[in-house]
């Protein structure tokens, strides 16, 4: 059959049309999605298919890899006059599944984009327009578009209620603004889709708006390793100076205007010596008080609420890794907490933490911000912690913010201040022999080894093995963090 452009396709020729040609001349080079990605793409088949409760009496075309006989069965269930869930049609080149088909009045249908994120973006107009171009082309009659989102404010008790679950938005008049550049975009995509060599596109914001682009390790691997991007915030500024043929930081010319923390990076790389502010590093260690208790959480976060009393996407922690340091040079002592998903993990968190953490001592985290606020939506659903969480949370101290103010920055970290670029700058240790090596891909194996019916005992042990490793290592990292820190603030 002629070539198609599906609805996802189009969305990657608006985004790169670059990207668009190696998905139809040599996909084998374009990087799988990684598992935080797949997860996500699950996520949002699992809201879709959560949203049909809405509308019982609907019916499910389904899915084959043949656009022509999706539509010809599409075309059948349009005369039944239901909702219609995931039916497809093709016109032209063009070729659409609809999330939602709603019957109106007459002959009339309301098309719905389900969507699993908390608001309506700018690239769900374009998808929804591809939509209505297609379905109208296909014979279909639209009288009004909608995008569903998640209802961030919905409180789950009990079963899930769909209809608060979600809001809705009438994108009507933005879609029709966007239908007539369709056509020509299209012819443009359809004439890059024919040629024998890649199109030549600059890289630029669109690499990463509205999503990563899978082409990055091909398209950005020409820059040296002191690339001008490993430059904190640099931004515009970094597209001017490419156009400008400047790719190393060392070839940036003293004309460029460059903020302080820049430049302290500029700094390291040129000496290799690491930028230390040891006054403030001192002052950062001598606000801690023994004994210390290095905390890290790992949590879920899913658009579908699991447990009652939570919000979607909010933080729930399932996990936590607690190290004991009593006196200073004292050995750490090591508390671990897995939950093995049966049951909302937040009262025995909160029970176990509230034992733990006692009454004096500094808790430290990296980014504490985030522990701070697990604990305090936990307690303010399971009171009872209410005021211990209050006595708590000034007994923080974020770990971060001496890498994030630039008091320390090794040139190692390549501009982040992320545990995962300090550790290995300050310690040489490192995630890369791990099972888990990241928050991500951790929530994705917790969710797989605690929900998934599919997933065998054995790997289940696997997992929560492997994501005992990775957290403890989180807080493991964090004394290992610390000692270099302290080591340099006696210095002074």
């Amino acid at each position: 059959m002629a070539k198609v452009v599906s609805k996802s396709k189009y969305l990657n020729g608006r985004q790169c049309l670059k990207l668009l040609w190696y998905y139809y001349n040599q996909k084998k080079d374009i990087s799988p999605p990684d598992a935080a990605t797949r997860s996500v793409m699950e996520e949002g088949k699992r809201v879709g298919e959560f949203a049909q409760k809405l509308f019982p009496d609907g019916i499910k075309v389904g899915w084959e890899y043949d656009p022509e006989e999706v539509n010809r069965k599409s075309l059948l269930a349009v005369q039944k006059r239901k909702p219609l869930f995931e039916a497809g049609f093709l016109y032209k080149e063009a070729y659409a599944l609809a999330d939602i088909l709603v019957p109106a009045e007459e002959d009339l249908w309301d098309l719905i984009e389900v969507k699993s994120s908390t608001e309506v973006k700018k690239e769900h107009i374009s998808d929804v327009a591809f939509q209505k171009y297609t379905y109208t082309g296909a014979g279909l009659k639209i009288r009004k578009c909608y995008v569903m989102y998640i209802n961030r404010q919905y409180v789950r008790k009990g079963e899930i209620e769909a209809d608060k679950l979600f809001n809705s938005k009438d994108i009507s008049e933005d879609v029709e603004a966007l239908l007539p550049n369709i056509e020509s975009e299209l012819a443009e995509m359809l004439k890059v889709i024919d040629e024998q060599e890649a199109p030549s596109v600059k890289i630029g914001s669109q690499c990463f708006n509205p999503h990563n682009c899978p082409l990055e390790d091909i398209c950005w691997s020409f820059l040296p390793n002191d690339n001008i991007f490993l430059l904190n915030r640099l931004g515009r500024v970094g597209y001017d100076l490419l156009d400008r043929g400047i790719l190393k930081i060392s070839d940036i010319p003293a004309d460029v205007e460059l903020n302080e923390r820049q430049l302290i990076q500029i700094d390291c790389l040129k000496t290799g010596k690491t930028h230390i502010v040891r006054e403030n590093i001192k002052e950062f260690v001598d606000k801690l008080k023994y004994p210390l208790y290095f905390l890290d959480f790992e949590t879920l976060a899913p658009a579908i609420p699991i447990y009652d009393d939570t919000r979607p996407y909010e933080e729930v922690p399932f996990q936590y890794s607690l190290h004991i340091v009593r006196e200073k040079g004292g050995k750490p002592e090591h508390h671990p907490y897995l939950a093995d998903g049966s049951v909302d993990p937040r009262p025995e968190v909160l029970r176990k933490l509230s034992e733990m953490l006692g009454e004096s001592g500094t808790i430290v985290a990296y980014n504490a911000p985030y522990e701070i606020n697990c604990l305090k939506r936990a307690s303010d659903v399971y009171t009872d912690y209410k005021e211990w969480f209050e006595k708590t949370k000034d007994r923080f101290i974020d770990l971060l913010i001496p890498f994030k103010k630039y008091d320390y920055y090794n040139p190692a970290q390549e501009g982040s201040a992320s545990m995962k670029s300090v550790l290995p700058a300050l310690t040489g240790k490192n995630y890369n022999d791990l099972e888990i090596g990241n928050g991500n891909f951790a929530r994705v194996e917790y969710m797989r080894a605690a929900f998934d019916k599919n997933t065998t005992k054995e790997e289940k042990d696997k997992i929560f093995h492997a994501l005992e490793e990775y957290c403890e290592l989180d807080t493991k990292g964090m004394i290992y963090i610390l000692d270099v820190l302290v080591h340099e603030a006696e210095k002074g």
